[in-house]
């Protein structure tokens, strides 16, 4: 898979060059736009769009060029542009029915993997993803029937929420209490339908 994770890295490369040369006011849609419908065009062919590469390679870029928080955005030495669109690479994967299995799995893989650039401050952001993940998937599958598609998803979740939350990784700033609030309502979810 080296080559289909190197050709995803110039596509998302060259559209955010493209975006910046067109003075685009935000690169990032372009790209998640590019990435939308190369997903819907190919139908989530694996061996062309590998759900956990081309995510990983979203979060990445995100990490690379945009922060979500306003406060740091005003910083002069601050080489990040503001965004206040957190979820946006994984709105992308909601838009074209990723399966939420997929999606979580990679989250999880980088939050265990720890390796740069989801490490140190990142993974407050990562914490952050996964909680909105599993609010989406709450949301899907209770329009579909069976929550989280089984007791056993269930349970695995209930026990990426122990962990990711007891890491105390958000603090105690307003935003992160929202999430930590955030969190505590679907893992009451994710409880009941572990049960």
């Amino acid at each position: 898979m080296p080559d289909i994770r190197s050709t995803w890295t110039n596509l998302v490369d060259q559209v955010h060059r493209f975006a910046l040369k067109d003075h685009h006011t935000a690169p990032w849609e372009l790209v998640a736009l590019k990435v939308q419908d190369i997903g819907h065009r190919v139908n989530l062919n694996n061996s062309i769009f590998p759900i956990n590469i081309v995510l990983q390679l979203l979060l990445q870029y995100d990490l690379e060029f945009y922060t979500h928080d306003a406060t740091h955005a005003n910083n002069s030495t601050q080489t990040l542009a503001f965004n206040s669109q957190l979820t946006w690479p994984l709105d992308v994967f909601f838009k074209l029915n990723a399966p939420f299995e997929s999606l979580l799995a990679t989250l999880e893989a980088l939050w265990y993997a720890q390796e740069a650039p989801f490490s140190g401050r990142n993974r407050k952001l990562l914490v952050k993803w996964i909680i909105y993940t599993i609010e989406q998937w709450a949301a899907t599958s209770r329009r579909t029937g069976a929550l989280f598609g089984s007791a056993e998803n269930a349970i695995g979740l209930a026990e990426l929420l122990r962990i990711v939350l007891g890491s105390e990784i958000l603090g105690r700033d307003v935003d992160d209490q929202s999430w930590v609030q955030r969190a505590r309502e679907v893992s009451a979810v994710v409880e009941e339908a572990a049960r």
